[in-house]
Parts: structure tokens; sequence; C-alpha cells
């Protein structure tokens, strides 16, 4: 099994890279799930703008939509460059999940309408899946929607709406035959989120970032703003969380940081020598590599799949459980390895790797989005092994 780049493949990695060179200063990456700062997230909506103007937030979607034709290898040669260099491109909402319901169920108009705009980067999409009573049950959601002449009303309430305050639209799940069975009577709708009706309440993450309750009271929605067909909303959540998301580089931010751990332990000592030549060190250090090494197998799994039209391993849950499962073990690894001094916050004077350790423990446990790792679990011994409930 050959695992290389093709001449080409890796041309257009160094265009990559060129690129990040001179729009992203090293002071200017960051997690934009994580972090308030205004004068960062104006850098990342600039520089997301950016990306959109070279016609790579549609990289791979068809010309006559906006993207750019590209191939999904390239896709994830783009995706590992970024997560190297934790570049906030934003709006994965709109790119991925509002992205992908219009490519599958949208019909031309729309294609030819939203995706155009996403790719400019023109409207800043928020999700509106988890309520506070269907989280990783998303199918149990009670937020109605219901026809009103040619619009839609919406009542209801959802939870961990991340970016809600900062966005502009939210690709909302809502159900629309409250006698259907459950999984046949959600559809998603595109909400302009400075309509009449439409309200947040603050929710801080202990990873330092806000989310939202969000609230409709009423809330009427143009009927163009159905995207794809009515009862077809289920279907297109799970082809974009175990399809299109399947192609993923994750896998490199976790690369990202065992660089930087590494590197400390170049020059931090142990006992009165480098860190690096502690053999219980050096255990660790392996069984963080193993964990960035798995990432990246499985995900070039995924990429053979789709490049292939197979059908992903698993019901396409595997990578997704395994990587949920990895972030908070690979904080704690990184805790022992650097030490007591990982608990100290970036700014204080003592912090190892600038205290992005202290940051990175606490974003371990954000691994709630887009479901627990026991619900994926699920998914993958029902849908993947064919085991009973």
């Amino acid at each position: 099994m050959d695992f290389t780049f093709t001449s080409a493949e890796e041309a257009w990695r160094e265009e990559v890279r060129d690129f990040l060179d001179k729009e992203l200063p090293p002071d200017k990456g960051f997690n934009h799930e994580f972090t308030e700062d205004e004068e960062l997230w104006e850098f990342a909506l600039q520089f997301t703008r950016k990306v959109g103007e070279k016609g790579w937030i549609g990289l791979t979607w068809p010309k006559e939509y906006g993207g750019l034709g590209r191939s999904l290898t390239e896709r994830l040669i783009m995706a590992e460059e970024f997560a190297l260099r934790d570049a906030p491109m934003v709006n994965m909402i709109g790119y991925g999940l509002a992205a992908g319901t219009l490519l599958v169920g949208g019909t031309e108009e729309q294609k030819k309408r939203f995706l155009p705009e996403i790719a400019r980067f023109d409207r800043f999409w928020a999700e509106g899946l988890s309520e506070p009573g269907a989280g990783s049950d998303l199918a149990s959601l009670t937020t109605r929607a219901v026809h009103r002449g040619s619009d839609w009303v919406v009542n209801g309430q959802k939870t961990y709406t991340t970016w809600g305050h900062r966005a502009d639209v939210m690709y909302l799940a809502a159900r629309t035959d409250p006698d259907a069975p459950r999984h046949q009577a959600i559809s998603i709708f595109c909400v302009d989120l400075k309509s009449p009706g439409v309200s947040f309440s603050r929710l801080d993450n202990l990873g330092g970032g806000r989310q939202n309750h969000t609230y409709f009271d009423n809330v009427r929605i143009p009927g163009d703003m159905l995207l794809g067909e009515v009862g077809k909303g289920w279907s297109y959540i799970m082809n974009a969380f175990y399809q299109a998301a399947a192609i993923s580089a994750r896998y490199c931010e976790l690369q990202r940081m065992l660089d930087l751990v590494v590197d400390r332990c170049r020059t931090a000592t142990r006992g009165g020598r480098p860190a690096l030549k502690d053999p219980i060190v050096r255990s660790k250090l392996a069984e963080l590599a193993l964990m960035v090494d798995t990432e990246r197998l499985l995900a070039y799994e995924a990429l053979g799949d789709a490049r292939n039209h197979r059908q992903p391993a698993y019901a396409g849950a595997l990578g997704i459980v395994v990587h949920k499962e990895h972030q908070p073990r690979f904080a704690q690894l990184i805790n022992q390895i650097v030490g007591p001094l990982c608990q100290l916050t970036t700014g204080t004077r003592w912090a190892p790797i600038n205290g992005d350790p202290e940051a990175w423990y606490r974003a371990s446990y954000a691994n709630h989005a887009g479901g627990t790792s026991q619900v994926k679990r699920m998914v993958l011994a029902t849908r993947g092994l064919g085991l009973p409930r």
C-alpha cells in the first residue's frame, strides 16, 4: 500500500504552505471554538475571506456552484496544513453542514443561490441541532416548524449554539410532521438570526469559548429557506457526520501538539538530564505518536473509501470515536510528561509551552460536539456491525 502523494499533490501542499506563510502570522493561529478574543476573531474573519477569495472554501465543489472542482486528496492536504498551523478558518457549519446538505439534497436553484455565497464567506452560519432534551439522541428533537401559507413558523429551543452570537444565519433542524416516525419528520432550514423572535442566552464552556441557548418564539421563515426536501433532514445530517466529515485532518492538530511537547523535552531537564532521555518520558511520547498515526491511517482509509465510492467501514463512525476518545488521553499524557507546571495558564511566568497544555486539557473534554463517543460507539455497533440495540 502506497501512502505517498504525487508530485502534483506535493506542489499543491507547497502552494498551501506559501499562502499560510504569507497570510497567517504565528501569533494569530488559534482554536476559534475556545476563545472570545475580539482581536483574534477579527483576524479570523479576514483570514477566512482570503481563503474564500482563493476559491479554497469550496475547493472540491463543482465550478458552477463556486467551487474549483479539485480532488478530495487535495482537500485533505489543505486540511493537514491548516491544522498544523492552527489556522483560524471559521464557518465550518456553512462549508460543512449547510454545503453538504445542499450538494446532496438541494435543488439546482438552491445550489446556485447558497453555495457561491458560502464559498465567498458572505454569511456566517451557526448550528441549530442540539436541544436541552435532544443532544446525542438528536432524532428526539422537539423544535417545531409549522407551515403557514408560503412560510414556516418555528417555536422551540436549541442549545450548545457555538458562534451563534457571531453568526448571521443558522442551520436549523426542526420537526415538521408530529405524526411521522421521528427520523422521517425532520427538515432543515436556513434561519436569519436577526429575525423577530430569535434570542440568545450565554453559555460559557470550560475550554474558554462561548456557546448559547437559542430561543425561537413564533419565528417566521420564508418558504424558500427550506434546504432540500421536507422530512429529509435526518439523512442530510447523517451524510454530513458520517460521509463528508469522515475526511478530516484532526490528527494534525495532535501532531502539532506533539511537536511542541517534543521540543520542550529537548531543553527541559529531569533528574539532571534532558527529559527526552528519560525512558518513561520516551514511552509516553511514543504513545502520543501512536495515537497520531492511528488517526492518520483512519483518515487515509476514509479518503480511499470516498475516492473509490465505497461505503465507509463501521458506518463511518470509527475514526470519529477514536479521535473523541484520544483527545482527553492525549492531554493527560502531555500533563504527565511536562509535569505540574501544566496547570499554569497562558501569560503566567513559569507556564510551559506558553501555557498551551493547560488550555489543551480544558478543551480536550469538549467532545460532545456531533454526539458523544458513547453514542458514536452505538452507531459503530448497530449500523457498522449490525448488532441489535
